[in-house]
């Protein structure tokens, strides 16, 4: 029995040992012992650190890899799941940036290379005395996302958005209060420049999750009850202007930021269509 207990305790251990950080030729890797949570992490990132806890977050690993006066600081954000983590990497990712080809999606500006792999949210940057070569910056960001070993991809629901008028790089994830309501979480997004600009959003739910959302929006807006055309609905939101929406099996589909209602029909449309 003692030499079972003693077993896995080693197992244990080694599991732990594990480090997250490749080694990388010709340059000396040193890891944080200390790694942050959901209760420590204003401690580095006052500021921020209340939209990464919205996302999900769970932990942070810190490593730096030195090379006489270059130093290459990493920083592996992990959340609790792909679509969390997509959701954080949108909120900070820089559509302006040159992309890069690493992990699912990733950008690059000058001493910094960000990516999005799996459930991780990835930062690589100069900072030493020294600025490291972009070269070396990018080849620490392969060698993290080959030993990060995370499924490549982006969530499968941003499929359903139409590409036709679509901003580049403008989808997003809201995990939380989505238009300012507790009862909408988990909205996926994206922006538009068609005949009018407006902002194209897809919840996905349970069928009876996604009716109850609509009961509690009902509720919240008193006299502004949805009006229902065919399959539409037409809300007059007080905080959000007009609101168009249709609900298809799983998917709740919406328009927000226009007032044009033939163009919020129509995109509504086109993803309802797509859905099986």
């Amino acid at each position: 029995m003692i030499s079972a207990v003693f077993s896995l305790c080693l197992l244990q251990g080694n599991i732990n040992a594990e480090s997250l950080f490749p080694e990388i030729t010709g340059w000396k890797m040193q890891e944080e012992k200390r790694i942050y949570n959901n209760s420590d992490l204003w401690e580095l990132i006052n500021g921020a650190a209340d939209i990464f806890l919205t996302y999900g977050f769970q932990d942070l690993h810190i490593a730096e890899y030195s090379k006489s006066d270059q130093i290459i600081r990493v920083e592996l954000y992990r959340h609790s799941t792909p679509q969390n983590a997509f959701g954080i990497y949108s909120a900070e990712r820089m559509p302006d940036y040159p992309q890069v080809n690493v992990g699912s999606q990733g950008y690059k500006s000058e001493g910094v290379l960000n990516f999005l792999a799996g459930i991780y949210y990835v930062k690589v940057m100069s900072a030493g005395p020294a600025q490291a070569e972009e070269s070396m910056i990018a080849q620490v960001a392969g060698k993290l996302n080959s030993s990060l070993a995370q499924p490549v991809g982006l969530p499968d629901v941003l499929k359903l958005f139409p590409e036709e008028g679509k901003e580049y790089l403008s989808e997003g994830y809201i995990a939380q209060n989505f238009l300012g309501y507790s009862f909408f979480n988990s909205a996926y997004t994206a922006r538009y420049k068609s005949e009018a600009e407006f902002q194209l959003f897809i919840i996905q739910a349970p069928a009876d999750d996604i009716q109850q959302m609509l009961n509690e929006y009902s509720k919240s807006l008193k006299e502004n009850k949805p009006v229902k055309k065919t399959n539409l609905l037409v809300i007059k939101d007080p905080f959000n202007g007009s609101v168009f929406m249709e609900q298809k099996a799983n998917f709740l589909v919406g328009v927000i930021n226009t007032e044009n209602e033939v163009i919020a029909k129509e995109y509504i449309s086109r993803v309802i269509k797509k859905i099986p």
